[in-house]
């Protein structure tokens, strides 16, 4: 029997006997929802607090006794049945712990049983700050970061833009000449001067960064050898999800498959933000100060360079 199989029998029983709808929470959860096989050690589910720490708990606790399952963690809530632990914890904290309203959350019913199942975006939330736990930071640390690298990469897609794409750059920067920038882009493009690398939420557009090729200063751009990385955005709803450094991360990925091996950025003195995912993401070396203006903007910032 699958463990999947096995929470569903599980569920069947929470179901007739308390009319509860538990939530496959965990790896199974998100094995489940993606099909894609994570190699689960147990069974995660959360269910109505009373149950697992309130007046019910003896109760809860008996009946499952009664059909098999011994307790083997009261503390953590654990049973084990057949060689599978089941772990229950309450369902009650999820919108303190990772924002997520329970009645926001899919409920789905496989041949009249029926359990809860986060959506991607929910668990990129519970992960995200489960990371930041103390106790999951020295012992999970790497599997909750790679759970978040996985899930990421089934949200959200990086993807060259085409010149006939450009007028979506206008819901990530509001452009004093659309126009202007449409025509200067699709030149540069063109010429092979440049690339448009955007992010996206599924058709929707959540940020870019612009890569040069080309330049008349060789401290910004080398063909096949330095690229420069600019117009740097992230959509300012979906900030503070580490999706800055994912697009950064990607496009790097694709530069370097084209043997690029040498990356510049630029970054302002007052954006503290986008300084520290440059340093966190390697571009550490500050090789010139520059002063420019765009569309009557003038501005003045510090190149770093990523060997």
């Amino acid at each position: 029997m699958t463990k999947f199989n096995c929470f569903l029998e599980n569920a069947e029983m929470l179901n007739d006997k308390f009319n509860i709808v538990p939530l496959l929470y965990g790896s199974l959860g998100l094995e489940v929802l993606t099909n894609t096989s994570l190699n689960v050690d147990d069974i995660d589910i959360l269910i109505p607090q009373v149950f697992v720490t309130g007046d019910k708990w003896k109760e809860f606790k008996s009946f499952l006794e009664s059909h098999g399952y011994t307790l083997i963690d009261e503390h953590e809530h654990t049973f084990c049945k057949d060689d599978v632990d089941y772990s229950y914890a309450s369902i009650d904290g999820l919108k303190e712990f990772a924002d997520i309203d329970v009645c926001d959350i899919e409920i789905r019913n496989i041949s009249g049983t029926k359990f809860m199942l986060l959506s991607l975006a929910q668990y990129l939330k519970v992960y995200q700050k489960s990371s930041l736990d103390g106790y999951r930071m020295n012992v999970k640390e790497k599997q909750d970061n790679q759970k978040i690298e996985f899930i990421k990469k089934k949200l959200y897609s990086v993807i060259k833009l085409k010149v006939t794409e450009l007028s979506m750059l206008t819901t990530l920067f509001n452009y004093k000449d659309v126009n202007e920038m449409i025509t200067e882009n699709t030149r540069d493009i063109e010429n092979g001067v440049i690339d448009i690398f955007a992010l996206f939420d599924g058709k929707k557009i959540i940020g870019e960064v612009r890569a040069k090729y080309v330049s008349d200063d060789e401290r910004f751009a080398e063909k096949g050898k330095r690229a420069y990385l600019y117009a740097f955005r992230i959509h300012e709803n979906y900030q503070g999800k580490g999706l800055g450094s994912y697009l950064l991360e990607n496009v790097l990925t694709m530069l370097k498959e084209n043997g690029y091996s040498e990356f510049t950025v630029g970054v302002e003195d007052d954006n503290a933000r986008a300084r520290y995912m440059y340093e966190k993401n390697g571009f550490k070396e500050p090789i010139a100060r520059i002063k420019e203006s765009y569309q009557g903007d003038s501005y003045e910032y510090d190149l770093l360079l990523r060997r």
